[in-house]
């Protein structure tokens, strides 16, 4: 049985009398597994559903939506039967990488199709029944995510621990023969899948075109937390520079023999290369910018569409919190916005000791970091202090679990901002 999360007021659902509390059987003498099940059995003009009410009772109800209504039933989760965990176990892991009594959530190893294909998070294909194959190919569950990491057998098995990931190959050509598209991604690990390795897995991989969409690389993440993990460094800059010349390399095979470019180099290669950034219109549709590619450009191109004052009407200093490389990513936008008269914004960069200083992403900071660093910043220094709000969740937590609120009055004596984008921080320096 599936809870009922919210019924939305004048939808089908609520005329009909379905209340939050009520819990799904089957719709359409249909027993459904996840939220694919729901949308396909919905998709009927008359949708008949079994439930159990909050008094247990079993009812039957049969729903007619018009085309232009909405049936208005929300679920807490889009997986009903259990969430499908990750088997392997990868010599790159972040999630072995934390530190103990983090979240759940984010110690959470899930390698989940549906996942993959609603919400777009990246899977190895490794834990895949012929079920559940067919299932993808039968109903079109399409475009997929797939964390490749390297196209040779042998060495995908050496760096995930699983015997099954040397299926990688023909997993990927039977998804192309059933019409199934896909994203990948490669985890760039120094001494494992760079070099010739790289060349090898770009060559297989655009071999699977036009069902291959687009595929990222990105340099691996690497912790302070690897105890009793394998041996693992992250790549040198002189490592970044070599894949980003084999990376264009074969952006250039691409655009020559397909008409345009589907290999994307994360946004560290640039910048922890001093190498020009992509224009804009180079990331096409950006495809892979939950994998942080093309995010510095979104950034630069947004602050193009801004009008922001020429001067405030008093002198005003703030600071800007973010990490090692959102300082590079964002330094030519702070540089622009401090010809403003009045205006005077330095960014402070936080080093990342809860992880380890070789993760530089801001996303990554925590409550603990940020207030170390603020904490050494006299009171009077600043008359404000912004925050980029990636470093909190849904539920306003950092990623050492400290709440927002808790962070505030720990810091009661700064006046602190959160911001979500370009917008955001034009409006407070407008505001102040």
């Amino acid at each position: 049985m599936v809870k009922i999360e919210k019924i939305i007021e004048g939808s089908t659902a609520f005329k009909a009398g379905l209340k939050a509390s009520d819990k799904i059987i089957t719709i359409n003498n249909q027993k459904i597994n996840d939220y694919i099940d729901y949308l396909y059995q919905i998709s009927e003009p008359i949708i008949n559903l079994q439930v159990q009410r909050a008094d247990n009772t079993i009812q039957e109800f049969q729903l007619q939506r018009k085309l232009d209504e909405e049936l208005g039933i929300e679920f807490k989760e889009i997986i009903f039967d259990g969430l499908k965990q990750c088997k392997n176990n990868c010599v790159f892991c972040f999630v072995k990488q934390q530190p103990p009594k983090m979240r759940d959530s984010l110690m959470q190893k899930d390698d989940d199709y549906r996942f993959s294909f609603l919400q777009g998070s990246f899977i190895t294909l490794t834990n895949l029944n012929q079920s559940e194959l067919q299932r993808i190919i039968e109903k079109r569950l399409s475009p997929l995510n797939i964390s490749v990491h390297t196209t040779n057998p042998e060495l995908r098995v050496k760096m995930m621990k699983n015997k099954r990931a040397a299926e990688i190959n023909q997993l990927l050509k039977l998804l192309k023969e059933n019409g199934i598209e896909f994203h990948t991604q490669i985890v760039l690990c120094p001494d494992y899948n760079d070099g010739q390795e790289l060349d090898r897995t770009l060559k297989d991989l655009l071999e699977l075109y036009p069902a291959l969409l687009s595929i990222g690389v990105v340099p691996v993440g690497i912790t302070k937390h690897r105890e009793g993990l394998a041996e693992l460094r992250t790549l040198t800059e002189a490592e970044m520079k070599k894949a980003l010349s084999q990376i264009k390399k074969w952006q250039k095979k691409s655009t020559a023999k397909f008409g345009e470019n589907i290999i994307y180099a994360a946004d560290e290669f640039y910048l922890n290369t001093a190498n020009k950034l992509p224009r804009f219109e180079e990331y096409a549709d950006f495809p892979q910018l939950e994998n942080g590619i093309g995010l510095t450009a979104l950034f630069l191109n947004s602050f193009n569409d801004l009008s922001y004052p020429d001067q405030l009407p008093e002198k005003n200093k703030m600071a800007v919190i973010t990490g090692e490389l959102g300082k590079k990513a964002i330094q030519a936008v702070i540089e622009k916005l401090n010809q403003i008269k009045n205006l005077e914004i330095d960014i402070l960069e936080v080093k990342n000791d809860f992880f380890g200083r070789s993760v530089t992403v801001t996303g990554l900071l925590t409550a603990e970091d940020i207030e170390k660093r603020i904490k050494k910043i006299p009171i009077d220094q600043y008359q404000k202090i912004i925050i980029p709000d990636i470093v909190l969740n849904d539920e306003n937590k950092f990623l050492d679990g400290s709440h927002l609120k808790q962070f505030k009055k720990k810091l009661k004596n700064y006046q602190i901002d959160f911001v979500g984008n370009l917008k955001d921080l034009v409006e407070v320096i407008e505001n102040d």
